[in-house]
């Protein structure tokens, strides 16, 4: 039988719940389907509990700790499906959501097709992750996609809401940049995604279920996790070309704003430090050479040319959108 969607899932130490997750895949409605789980050097049950699995389907394969980027690749490495899909360990997926994504990556000819995202809360209640309507997007310039799809969040930065035809994501070459050394490997894995995407497709449906967690990593130190999207962001605009380099500059802002926001309450110092740089500078000036929607290119003159002290209540009030 050929192997419609090969699911990659990278598991380190999540005992409690990868049971859960994996039985969520293996109930869907699509069932020519193949399970690579990549034990990412657990050192609790976690192994023990995937033993006990008892489904063909599901292939583990134990590595060294060498983090979430790493293990992804090499569940691509043995993937066989005609499209790769990604899920976290400590997530789960609805039983619709493969069979919905192939059908209509198969009936649009997309190279990818994204998902709505369901945010859970520990106290059980649920929010929709992102707002459009189904639609098949024909990318001729990457530039104005960049500007109203990525940088609008319509694209998501996610790869888990993702389904991506196996052989064309192995032409471009792209693959997951070491987690240890890339803080938001999802983010740059998009970002240079989009240099070769040709044909899109979303679903307004939210079909991944996202567990949010203290320790998630959302909601890791907010300070580390600025410097790390800030340098992510430098380095990838250095290699970047043409009319991609300019559009990223309005994703980078609001990004790097969103963070410094997060940053507000407890590194104060650290966001007004980020706020003065004249990279970002840089960047806020060339967003507003893009094709910005209005709220967005009112927010960013304001953070040009108002005081710090009202620069830090509107990124403050930004990261609360």
């Amino acid at each position: 039988m050929d192997i419609a969607v090969s699911v990659i899932v990278p598991v380190f130490n999540r005992e409690n719940c990868i049971e859960q997750c994996i039985s969520s895949i293996t109930n869907q409605t699509l069932k020519n389907i193949e399970i690579i789980v990549i034990d990412d050097g657990s050192n609790d049950n976690t192994l023990k509990v995937l033993e006990k699995i008892k489904d063909e389907r599901v292939i583990v394969k134990s590595q060294r700790n060498m983090g979430q980027g790493i293990a992804r690749n090499s569940g691509l490495e043995m993937a066989r499906g005609e499209y790769v899909a990604f899920v976290d360990s400590d997530d789960t997926i609805e039983a619709d959501m493969l069979k919905k994504m192939y059908i209509k990556a198969k009936s649009e000819n997309a190279d990818m097709v994204q998902c709505n995202i369901r945010d859970i809360y520990p106290d059980g209640s649920e929010k929709l992750q992102l707002s459009y309507s189904d639609m098949a997007v024909n990318i001729k310039d990457r530039g104005k996609y960049m500007d109203k799809y990525f940088s609008t969040c319509t694209h998501s930065f996610e790869v888990c809401n993702k389904m991506i035809n196996l052989d064309f994501l192995r032409q471009t070459g792209v693959v997951f940049h070491d987690t240890k050394k890339c803080f938001s490997e999802d983010l740059l894995f998009n970002l240079e995604l989009i240099n070769h995407l040709k044909m899109v497709y979303f679903i307004s449906k939210p079909y991944y279920n996202y567990y949010q967690h203290e320790n998630s990593h959302l909601h890791s130190n907010s300070a580390v996790r600025l410097a790390a999207i800030f340098d992510l962001f430098m380095e990838y605009i250095i290699k970047a070309e043409g009319d991609v380099r300019s559009s990223v500059l309005y994703t980078a802002s609001m990004v790097i704003l969103y963070n410094i926001g997060l940053c507000v309450d407890d590194h104060v110092d650290t966001a007004s430090h980020v706020l003065k740089s004249g990279i970002m500078k840089k960047y806020i000036k060339g967003a507003l050479k893009r094709k910005c929607k209005l709220r967005h290119r009112i927010f960013l003159i304001c953070i040009l040319v108002m005081p710090m002290k009202v620069k830090l209540r509107l990124v403050e009030e930004y990261s609360r959108w």
